[in-house]
């Protein structure tokens, strides 16, 4: 959101975003409508898209699974006719079997391709729909919720449905399959011993009942745990600087462990679940083994049945328990990517608090610059609230700034200047009233286009990772070596860029590591001024900055925002003393309104503040809580 002139997503995205089946791609416009249809938000829609790739892997796990079924009755044919000696059957079955095996190879390889591409393809979709949805979403969104939560989203839950996808479905069809198969060959191969099995059946499924009831809940307070780890490692990481500061690393340490012991224990939950189920599955097995050998040895003893009936019988038993404990195992997996699933769903049910006009197209083109704005600005009475705040950040704000004019919003910390600067970037709405440019209200405004004529320069810019070209293009990437030089040189960028190692080719770490305040200012002015901005908001852009550098970066900002409307919110005053007007922000509200001559003479809040000699943020409220007289 701190990028100057940045388009909600890379043509890279936008391209992928259109590539993706009608049923997977995101809504553009957050109307209730939109939010119903993507109520409907499933693993059946999310799988639609690759519903051949699926279909190609159900016909292979059936041959597979026929095939596998046909093997003990091969060992039966080949027992009996060793029995009586049948050289010929035996040879036949030994070639069926080789046959088979062959079989078994060719499409176990085209079930795994087939698969993972389908996984892969549910992946891609996923993370691209969800990263979409992401983008469009407010910055309100960003401050309730752990960034360690939403990495958790974009990464463990999409992992886990991929997974599933790739793994435990064709896993989960095989059990199922066999499980039939071998149901109908053990009665088809002797009914009287398949009576034996019979009483088995009702004890495994109020088992597996009891065991999914558990298993179920351990899994879903695992996943949440989970991401609660994820997000206070990111936020120690982040703030480690700090933590070690203030000695607080014993006590992070002991955060980081009790939420890491929530963690295990809801795992050993299910474990503990897992340690029962499974070797009673086994018991059951053998048992019913145990008998079933005990009567057919009896009846192969009396003659009525062979040894090749009972060898197979007992290979297609051993059948029958593997899938009952194999879909016990893709249980694990399915809970997994249904508390994944679930949670992507409350992601992309999540609406925002942005809504982009009906008949904007984000997806256009950025080498075609939409056409440019006046650049009037005009706030009409607005009020605005923070999500949770108790009371209006801001309060009947009326503002008119003229195209091509400056202005300077002053004030004390928490007076509502850069709440104004978010309205006016777009990052929110208004709770009441409008935010206008050219008589347009901007929320009737195409987003991305009014975001293409849009600089914002913050207190702390925020640099990616690349080249120092990369960063000053990041608003319009196509844009030509020499036109980024060019930007450079117009906000005097040029000397600083060519003092660094290999200039515009100097490598820039995350964040701009490595690169002093006043170094990312400089480039997050060229990055501005490559975008052709029609409105430029500086807020605080130099309040971090040593004098030297402050000048620097202020003639920088002056040769920025020359012949184009700007806001400055001005911590020094003799930097909104440059400006055309100046705005004296307090409680929420303009109390002063005036170019510095006409506001020093006034002698009100603004003198106050400058007699003072201090910047704003020094003084204390109670200093222009009234304006003072004309005097």
């Amino acid at each position: 959101a701190s990028v100057l002139g940045a388009m909600p997503a890379t043509d890279a995205i936008r391209a992928a975003v259109r590539a993706l089946p009608p049923a997977d791609e995101p809504p553009r416009v957050d109307t209730e409508a939109a939010r119903v249809e993507r109520g409907t938000f499933s693993l059946r829609q999310i799988l639609y898209p690759v519903r051949w790739l699926l279909a190609v892997v159900v016909l292979t796990i059936a041959a597979e699974t026929l095939i596998g079924l046909v093997f003990p009755a091969l060992a039966r044919t080949v027992l009996d006719a060793a029995g009586r000696a049948d050289a010929r059957v035996i040879a036949i079955a030994t070639l069926v079997g080789v046959i088979l095996v062959g079989v078994t190879w060719a499409t176990g390889a085209v079930n795994v391709v087939a698969s993972a591409r389908a996984g892969e393809r549910v992946l891609y979709g996923l993370r691209i729909r969800s990263y979409a949805h992401l983008q469009r979403l407010g910055l309100d969104y960003y401050e309730r919720e752990l960034s360690g939560r939403i990495m958790t989203r974009m990464t463990t839950d999409v992992d886990a449905l991929s997974s599933f996808v790739q793994n435990g479905l064709s896993t989960a069809i095989i059990a199922v399959l066999t499980l039939f198969g071998v149901s109908a060959a053990l009665l088809a191969t002797d009914w009287e011993l398949g009576l034996l099995i019979v009483p088995v059946i009702p004890i495994l499924l109020v088992a597996t009942a009891i065991f999914r009831r558990i298993s179920s809940r351990a899994y879903t307070r695992t996943r949440e745990l989970v991401s609660a780890v994820n997000a206070e490692f990111q936020e120690n990481i982040a703030g480690l600087a700090t933590t070690r500061v203030y000695r607080h690393i014993p006590v992070a340490q002991a955060e980081f462990a009790r939420r890491s012991d929530a963690w295990v224990r809801a795992r050993m939950d299910s474990q503990r679940a897992i340690s029962i189920y499974f070797p009673f599955i086994t018991f059951c097995s053998e048992a019913a083994t145990a008998v079933v050998l005990g009567v057919g040895a009896h009846q192969v003893a009396s003659g009525h049945l062979s040894s090749g009936t009972l060898i197979a019988f007992v290979l297609y038993l051993a059948m029958l328990f593997g899938p009952v404990q194999q879909l016990t195992t893709v249980f694990d997996a399915y809970q997994q990517a249904a508390v994944g699933l679930r949670r992507i769903r409350d992601l992309l049910l999540t609406p925002s608090s942005l809504v982009d006009a009906p008949q904007a197209d984000s997806r256009s083109s950025d080498e075609d610059l939409p056409p440019a704005f006046r650049g009037d600005v005009r706030l009409d009475g607005v009020d605005f609230r923070y999500a949770g705040a108790e009371r209006d950040a801001l309060t009947g704000v009326d503002l008119t700034i003229p195209a091509g004019t400056s202005m300077a919003l002053v004030g004390t910390t928490g007076a509502g200047k850069s709440t104004i600067v978010k309205l006016l970037a777009r990052f929110y709405d208004p709770t009441a009233g409008s935010v206008r440019m050219d008589d347009a209200d901007l929320r009737e405004l195409d987003l991305h286009r009014y975001r293409s004529r849009l600089g914002v320069v913050p207190q702390e810019p925020h640099l990616f990772a690349g080249t120092v070209a990369d960063n000053i293009a990041y608003g319009r990437p196509g844009a030509s070596r020499e036109k980024i030089a060019e930007a450079a040189r117009r906000v005097g960028a040029a000397t600083m860029i060519a003092s660094l190692p290999g200039g515009m080719e100097f490598g820039i770490s995350e964040r701009g590591r490595g690169l002093s305040s006043g170094q990312r200012q400089l480039i997050a002015l060229a990055r501005a001024e490559l975008v052709e901005p029609d409105l430029i908001l500086l807020d605080e852009a130099t309040a971090t900055l040593d004098q030297a550098t402050e000048a620097q970066v202020l003639a920088a900002g002056e040769a920025l925002a020359r012949r184009r409307t700007s806001v400055i919110v001005a911590h020094r005053l003799a930097t909104a003393a440059r400006a055309d007007v100046i705005a004296v922000v307090d409680g929420g509200r303009i109390v002063e309104l005036g170019s510095h001559d006409d506001l020093y003479a006034a002698h009100g809040p603004y003198r106050r503040l400058w007699d003072a000699g201090v910047s704003p943020d020094e003084c204390e409220d109670s200093s222009i809580r009234e304006p003072a007289a004309l005097g």
